[in-house]
Parts: C-alpha cells; sequence; structure tokens
C-alpha cells in the first residue's frame, strides 16, 4: 500500500510529510469529522516526526498509524464512547462481501457520517481505514493493537450499523437527470441552474486533493457551493456523467482513469450531499462506468 521510504534525514522526513500530507489530512477528517480537529492531528503528526524515527523504514505507513491512533485518541477523549449491545448476535461474514467491502467506499453523506458517531473509536478506525481507504486488515490490526480477525469483526458490526444510510435514496434515472443537471449547470456557469437542483441546505465535503490549497473540507448552503462550482468550472469542463458504485455521478477523467469523483446523495430531486473523492486510496476503491 506504501512505497518503501528511510528516515535517514530532516530534509528526507520533510520531503515525506509534505508529499504525504493531504493523504494524512484526509484520513484524519473522515475519521473525526471536523477540519480543524484534523488539522491538529496532522500538525501534531509533524511534532512526532521530529523526534527520532531513524529506525522506521516505511515513513509513510509509521505517518498514517500516528496519525490514526491520534484520531482514536481523540475520539476516545472527547466522545461518550458507544457501548456494544450484550445481545448483538456476532456477524454472518465479518469479512463482508464486495459491496459491503465498497460501502463507504464513495458515499460519506451527512446521514451517514451522523450514524459513524455511533460506532465505537475502534469500530470506526476500522470501518475507514478498511472500507474507505482499502487499508488490509493486517495493518488495521496493527494500529488498533489487535489481531487481524477482531479487525474485520469490528469493520462487519460497523457496516452493519451504517448500513441502512447506505441505501440509494432516489430512482437511479431521476437522479442521473438530476446530476447531469448539475453538471451542465456547472460547465455553463448557470447559477439559475445550480440553485434549481441544488438543496438549499446542500452539503459538499472534499478530499483535500481535490481543492486548492486552504479550501474548506466541508462547506454548507446552496450560494457556497455554487460560488465555488463556478470557480472551478475548468474542472466541470473536463467532467462526465458516470455510474460509481451504481449510482449515477460525476468523473473527471485523466490518462491513467479518474483524477476525481463526485459522489451525490439526492432527496426530493435535489442534491442535498455530495462528496468530493481525490484521494488516490479512495479514488482506486470505485467502481467507475460510463
Amino acid at each position: 500500500m506504501f512505497g518503501l521510504e528511510t528516515a535517514s534525514g530532516g530534509a528526507d522526513r520533510d520531503e515525506v510529510f509534505h508529499r504525504e500530507r493531504p493523504h494524512l489530512l484526509a484520513v484524519a477528517f473522515r475519521l473525526l469529522g471536523s477540519e480543524a480537529d484534523a488539522q491538529d492531528i496532522v500538525q501534531e503528526a509533524w511534532r512526532y516526526l521530529r523526534a527520532d524515527v531513524d529506525g522506521v523504514e516505511n515513513l509513510p505507513a509509521w505517518l498514517t498509524t500516528v496519525v490514526t491512533r491520534l484520531c482514536l485518541d481523540h475520539l476516545r477523549r472527547s466522545r461518550e464512547v458507544p457501548q456494544e449491545p450484550a445481545d448483538m448476535p456476532e456477524p454472518a461474514d465479518p469479512v463482508g462481501g464486495p459491496e459491503e467491502v465498497a460501502l463507504l467506499a464513495g458515499d460519506l453523506s451527512e446521514a451517514i457520517t451522523i450514524l459513524l458517531d455511533q460506532l465505537t473509536p475502534p469500530q470506526r478506525v476500522a470501518l475507514i481505514l478498511h472500507d474507505v481507504f482499502g487499508t488490509p486488515f493486517d495493518e488495521v490490526a496493527h494500529v488498533l493493537e489487535t489481531t487481524p480477525g477482531s479487525a474485520k469483526k469490528l469493520a462487519s458490526r460497523a457496516r452493519a450499523r451504517v448500513r441502512p444510510a447506505s441505501a440509494a435514496d432516489a430512482d437511479p434515472g431521476a437522479a442521473r437527470h438530476v446530476v447531469a443537471a448539475f453538471l451542465k449547470a456547472a460547465q455553463q456557469g448557470d447559477i439559475d441552474g445550480l440553485v434549481a437542483v441544488l438543496h438549499p441546505e446542500v452539503t459538499r465535503t472534499a478530499d483535500p486533493q481535490a481543492l486548492p490549497p486552504g479550501a474548506e473540507l466541508r462547506v454548507r448552503g446552496a450560494r457556497t457551493v455554487v460560488d465555488e462550482t463556478r470557480a472551478l468550472r475548468a474542472n466541470a469542463r473536463r467532467a462526465r456523467v458516470v455510474s460509481i458504485n451504481g449510482r449515477p455521478g460525476i468523473a473527471v477523467m485523466a490518462d491513467r482513469g479518474p483524477r476525481l469523483a463526485l459522489v451525490f446523495r439526492i432527496a426530493a430531486g435535489r442534491i442535498v450531499h455530495y462528496d468530493v473523492v481525490a484521494d488516490p486510496a479512495r479514488i482506486a476503491r470505485l467502481h467507475i462506468t460510463d
């Protein structure tokens, strides 16, 4: 999953950290649901990196582990930890089939984000790392200081809790019409057209790799989304409507495949949330077809 690096010098550390920073921020943001907290966690990981890490051979993997464990500690400290029901049955398939494993790969809607708060911190970490970022369960187990089998069970229990919010929430044909109208309006800079398909309280989340430096990872409100969409009009011109994990979405393609993807949640004919996926680990989890 990660390339092999050495931590032999400060300059090398700096280079690796700045290269990995968007991914680290994406992981922290998806785990915590707060951009400010994610920024703090990544900055704290930077301070860990300034210590003696000369024995670390795989620095990107080490940084991801540090960030994830810091997020785990933060979740345990700052939130009331949900308790696992004593009578909850053992998951029938702790690994999950392909459709289960892809549950959150491109769908981190506001509804699912709320449900994530109902998970225990280890469940949340197992689900996000494995299903969203494709981290193998042996690496998830290392982060959680448990066994791969236990990590699989944690992810399976988490899927069982968030599964209801993952169901498609609009007729595919009608949803594709809404997505196509959104893309057409974005390509033409049509403000009225954008407003017509956006819920007034629409939210947009995004991986850092999809945004200009300093842009917010979560924004709310149709006017804010319209202004941003107009500013990123060049991307819209290179985009097309596609199917993402069986649901209508938008992709901007590059020579070697999709560069970013927009995954939508639609209700009553309007877009209520969309997520801009650009982290390579997340993009790799999406099944994108024309």
